[in-house]
């Protein structure tokens, strides 16, 4: 099932041209994928993808496990452990699982790969889910966070 994207985001705006437009979807077994291919710009050293672009990739595809469930997140905390570079022009792919939930914060455990399925990353995180006084400003007319 497609997610839905925000203009203006880094992450996933499609239109953001200093962004990373990558796409998300909800898989059957209701984890999030997400895939992206950063560009030398997304670089630190020449052709190696900066770590906060990774790290950026996986907050992202982490908190949107609460998209699963029509809700909006704020990240509270995030743990990334590096185990290999990611290098410019080749794909990645990120995978989210939900590991608890309540109705005030979840938690969160995730990976990078490339498409050789080498672990870029790993991650674990934890987020808060927003308010629904707040969420009505960002999603107006009733709309709803996952597209069907």
């Amino acid at each position: 099932m497609q997610q839905v994207s925000f203009e203006g985001c880094f992450v996933c705006g499609p239109d953001n041209k200093c962004g990373l437009r990558a796409r998300f979807i909800t898989t059957e077994d209701g984890k999030v994928k997400g895939t992206f291919t950063p560009d030398k710009l997304h670089s630190g050293y020449e052709n190696i993808i900066h770590g906060g672009i990774i790290m950026s990739f996986l907050d992202e595809t982490l908190g949107r496990l609460a998209f699963v469930k029509d809700r909006l997140f704020i990240t509270h905390t995030l743990e990334v452990t590096f185990r290999k570079a990611a290098i410019s022009g080749v794909e990645l792919t990120a995978v989210g699982e939900l590991k608890q939930w309540s109705s005030r914060q979840f938690r969160t455990e995730g990976v990078v790969t490339d498409p050789d399925g080498e672990v870029i990353a790993t991650a674990r995180g934890r987020f808060l889910v927003m308010s629904e006084t707040m969420e009505k400003k960002l999603l107006p007319d009733g709309r709803k966070v996952v597209e069907i």
